[in-house]
């Protein structure tokens, strides 16, 4: 083979990988910048739920004002910053969540969901979790009487936190099957991947 050729090949080769290499880094950039418009409040995070609520706000549930913002590629670290601009909106407490203004819009954020992922890695934790492991996750508070948190975690499973007060240990945290609410286990006894498993 002639030096022409193999400099030609030599030129190809260099120029596939230059091209290989801005489309992962075009693909990474990307996915960097799909992420999920989200706002920390109070030291935990909301994720726009995208659902745009028809209410009216008074200004006792006024919470505050978006007051910094980093890219849209990023997850806000302090309080009252967004990764969705807006800074100086307002937003407010509501039942589901958080609503914040936006286009003259109250947009719904929620905390994170509960996944069986997550939920895996904190009931390695065992006798040691407590209410404040599941506080940054979105829930629903459905006692009467007592002090019952319920985490909907997908069709099959959801997550019951019970106790008298939320200041002492909780009596019980159940991964509780979907479709039968007879059948669940204590997270904190019981082996989760040989439940999910059955």
């Amino acid at each position: 083979m002639s030096i022409n050729k193999k400099l030609l090949w030599f030129c190809i080769l260099i120029l596939m990988i230059t091209m290989i290499s801005c489309s992962n880094k075009q693909l990474e950039s990307s996915i960097q910048s799909d992420r999920i418009p989200m706002v920390m409040i109070e030291n935990h995070l909301y994720l726009d739920s995208g659902e745009q609520l028809s209410i009216d706000i008074d200004d006792t549930s006024l919470i505050g004002t978006i007051t910094s913002e980093v890219s849209n590629s990023e997850i806000p670290a302090k309080n009252n910053q967004s990764n969705f601009g807006h800074v100086g909106a307002q937003y407010a407490s509501h039942e589901r969540g958080i609503v914040v203004m936006i286009d003259n819009e109250w947009r719904l954020f929620r905390k994170e969901k509960l996944t069986l992922e997550k939920l895996l890695e904190l009931s390695r934790k065992g006798q040691e979790l407590s209410w404040n492991d599941f506080k940054s996750y979105d829930s629903t508070e459905i006692g009467s009487g007592l002090y019952i948190l319920r985490y909907e975690i997908d069709e099959s499973y959801y997550l019951l936190i019970g106790g008298n007060n939320p200041r002492k240990k909780p009596a019980y945290i159940r991964l509780v099957k979907a479709d039968n609410s007879e059948d669940y286990i204590d997270i904190r006894e019981n082996n989760v991947e040989e439940f999910i498993s059955k």
